[in-house]
Formats: structure tokens, C-alpha cells, sequence
């Protein structure tokens, strides 16, 4: 186990070697901003990126999870939450950050945990379609976990949900219809996969069939989106 509570920490040649060296990296849950305050651009996060080059495992829970996606919600700012997200994409405590982990596969995707039990669907359809409206990417996909599940991405790109479940793929591919600071989002057609235990999603050739649709209207969501 390491604790790494500084930038400095994250460029000691002891750290870096330690982390390298392992099979397989781990990251904990906690505050997401501390992993961006401390690991991005250091010497560790190459180290990571070095033992899944040589087939490692990389993988995280809650916080450490949010870091995986190329669209990272950091929390910096504080946590939103859907109700939050949905009033105003653009709120002050939405904020995200960039080129952190670049892994195969987990391209134009947004993490998110603990996703039931804290109705987090609303904050990720607000954060996906700021994704779009921001002009980072013509659509983004959120890749979202409930509580006691694990969600394991294969090096082809197949994700299979092991544990309670269940896991769900949450699709924006058009620009929003509403998405402008301190107005409420508006947004149809959000495309949702909802994978169970032992089901499995291929992120490297999205599906084209299998989803229902949710929308936002105003700030709300027009049906129940689980």
C-alpha cells in the first residue's frame, strides 16, 4: 500500500519502482482530486501505464474508478449531485479533468460509482452531454457501477459485469438541445445498456441494438432511467 499525499511523492524514484514493479495497481477509494492533484503527470502514473503495457492489471473503486475514464468528473470543486447537475451543467461544482489515463478502449468515456444508490443517472447524462455542447467529442459514453459491483475490461474491449450489478452504458451522441450555464438541461433520446451479473458490453464495437431511451426535459428526467 502507498499514500501518496503530494506531487513530490508521486516523482520518488522508491514509489515509481515499487509501482512498476507490480502486477497489478489498484486504486482506492476517497477523494478523485487527490489523484489528480497528486499522480497526473508524475513519474507514478507512467510507472502505471507501464504495467499495463507489459499485461498488468489496472483498476480502481469509487474515486479511484472515476480516474479510469478519459472524461474524469475530479470533484475539485466540490460533489454534485443529480438534481444539482440536471438545474445547471455548468455549476460550479462540476468541473473535469483531461489526458489523465489514456487506456485502449476506455476512449470518450465518463466513469461513475456508487450509481443507484446515489441516483447518480441525472449528474452523469448532465456531465455526458457537457461533453458534447463543450465540443471534446462528438459523443460520450458514461460507464457507471452500482455498489458491490466490479466491471472488467478485457484487452479486446469486453466489459463483464462480475458481483450484485449492475452496471450501465449510458450513450449521448448528439449535441443537447439545452446546455448553457445556470439554465436546465435539456436533452433527448440518452441511449442506456443495462448489464447484469455475468452480462457484457464490448466497448471497442459499441452495440447498435439492446438500449431504451431516457430524455431530459427542463432539468428532468421524463421516465425512471434504471
Amino acid at each position: 500500500t502507498l499514500v501518496i499525499t503530494s506531487a513530490l511523492d508521486g516523482n520518488k524514484p522508491d514509489v515509481e519502482a515499487t509501482v512498476r514493479n507490480a502486477e497489478v495497481v489498484f486504486f482506492a477509494g476517497g477523494d478523485q482530486c487527490d489523484y489528480v492533484r497528486y499522480f497526473k503527470g508524475t513519474a507514478v502514473r507512467t510507472a502505471v501505464e507501464s504495467v499495463y503495457a507489459r499485461g498488468g492489471g489496472v483498476g480502481g473503486t469509487s474515486a479511484g474508478l472515476a480516474i479510469q475514464s478519459e472524461f474524469v468528473y475530479d470533484g475539485c470543486a466540490g460533489s454534485a449531485t443529480s438534481s444539482q447537475a440536471l438545474a445547471n451543467p455548468y455549476a460550479h461544482s462540476i468541473s473535469f479533468t483531461y489526458d489523465f489515463f489514456l487506456w485502449p478502449n476506455m476512449d470518450h468515456t465518463l466513469a461513475e460509482t456508487h450509481f443507484v444508490v446515489r441516483d447518480r443517472m441525472g449528474r452523469l447524462m448532465a456531465f455526458l452531454a457537457r461533453q458534447v455542447k463543450d465540443g471534446l467529442t462528438g459523443w460520450a459514453l458514461g460507464v457507471a457501477v452500482n455498489e458491490e459491483t466490479s466491471l472488467v475490461v478485457d484487452a479486446n474491449g469486453i466489459a463483464m459485469v462480475h458481483g450484485v450489478g449492475p452496471a450501465y452504458f449510458v450513450l449521448a451522441d448528439h449535441v443537447p438541445e439545452e446546455c448553457q450555464p445556470k439554465k436546465p438541461l435539456t436533452y433527448s433520446n440518452f441511449k442506456i445498456w443495462k448489464a447484469t451479473t455475468g452480462q457484457t458490453f464490448d466497448l471497442a464495437n459499441r452495440p447498435t441494438t439492446g438500449y431504451y431511451l431516457r430524455s431530459v426535459q427542463a432539468g428532468a428526467i421524463t421516465q425512471d432511467p434504471y
